[in-house]
């Protein structure tokens, strides 16, 4: 199987993806050693997350408790 990067969107790193959650970077610092929060890739060290999964997560959450 191969895969293309085209429909991929750049990675956010932790505080691009704090600041469209409206959160601090701890707070997702911290729902990661709770494993919690949304999914994210370990690239490194250091952690990324991919723009869709996390709108999708958002959206997850909102159907659960809207």
């Amino acid at each position: 199987m191969s895969v293309t990067t085209d429909a991929v969107e750049p990675l956010w790193n932790p505080r691009e993806a704090a600041e469209f959650l409206n959160v601090s970077p701890a707070t997702l610092s911290r729902w990661r050693s709770q494993q919690e929060g949304p999914p994210y890739v370990q690239v490194g060290a250091v952690a990324r997350y991919n723009p869709p999964t996390v709108r999708a997560w958002v959206l997850e959450r909102e159907a659960e408790h809207g």
